[in-house]
């Protein structure tokens, strides 16, 4: 690997995923090496009981994986925000972070092309399945509510020139989410489920982080297994965060001098990694 590149953090939330770990590792190891770039891997596990703790333990012996467990089940944002802290402990800004599913529906294919993009001054860079991309495989219900949520986060958020939302695949620069933490501290993210994408939007706007598309297909054939996404349980949350937005201060950075310390503890019962 080129020493002199940035490492890769791949930071993944995981409930129940163990039919999908083997793949979703093959692909991390064969990214990583057409990246030609170090890489860490970040799982938590968020209170899985379907053995995706030890699938994960089975592969810290021959990867760089770190093994986060929840004793109880927090939603993905908890594990998102578990990952950062862990990530931060060790990343340099120069390091990049790169948030996915464990189901494999993120296509690591445009994983270069999401690089360039950061090379090229971004500090953020979206996967997005609308515009220039494409969803296959998933219901046509879900599909319609997904782009009208799009269309109402876009104009209800002030967040246009964007298109996509919800997902959690994006590429991050370092420095960009330790200046997050530094800003928000403890609340940095207050979303426990999958609207936490969003609430992250609305804050690296406010700090005037450079936010760019990719385009990606979204294959949800690939998935083992139904998405752990509720889907009218997701779009009451999503009108929450619109209420909060329009009507108070909620997602303003904090006041100089209260902000948070960026490597405050993980909360997970047990983690494991690789030595290397």
């Amino acid at each position: 690997m080129n020493s002199k590149a940035p490492i890769f953090y791949f930071l993944i939330p995981a409930f129940n995923e163990v039919d999908n770990l083997v793949f979703l590792f093959a692909n991390l190891r064969r990214i990583a090496a057409y990246l030609e770039s170090d890489y860490r891997i970040i799982i938590v596990d968020d209170c899985s009981t379907d053995g995706t703790a030890a699938k994960v333990d089975e592969f810290s012996s021959v990867m760089p994986v770190t093994l986060l467990r929840f004793t109880e089940n927090r939603g993905p944002g908890a594990a998102f925000e578990a990952a950062f802290r862990k990530a931060l402990e060790t990343a340099n800004d120069d390091d990049i972070f790169v948030t996915l599913e464990a189901d494999n529906t993120s296509d690591l294919c445009i994983l270069g092309r999401m690089r360039e993009q950061i090379n090229r001054g971004a500090d953020i860079a979206l996967a997005s399945v609308y515009g220039a991309g494409k969803i296959v495989g998933a219901p046509l219900t879900r599909r319609a509510l997904s782009l009208f949520a799009n269309f109402m986060l876009k104009y209800a958020l002030g967040l246009r020139g964007l298109n996509t939302f919800s997902s959690f695949f994006r590429m991050y620069r370092c420095s960009v989410v330790a200046e997050l933490f530094q800003n928000y501290g403890e609340k940095a993210i207050t979303e426990h489920g999958f609207v936490c994408m969003v609430e992250l939007l609305i804050k690296f706007k406010a700090l005037k982080a450079k936010i760019v598309e990719t385009p990606m297909l979204l294959d949800s054939n690939i998935r083992v297994g139904d998405s752990k996404m509720k889907i009218f349980k997701t779009a009451a949350s999503y009108f929450r965060v619109i209420r909060k937005h329009l009507f108070s201060s909620f997602y303003k950075p904090l006041p100089k001098g209260e902000s948070g310390k960026v490597n405050s503890p993980v909360t997970a019962s047990s983690t494991t990694s690789n030595p290397r």
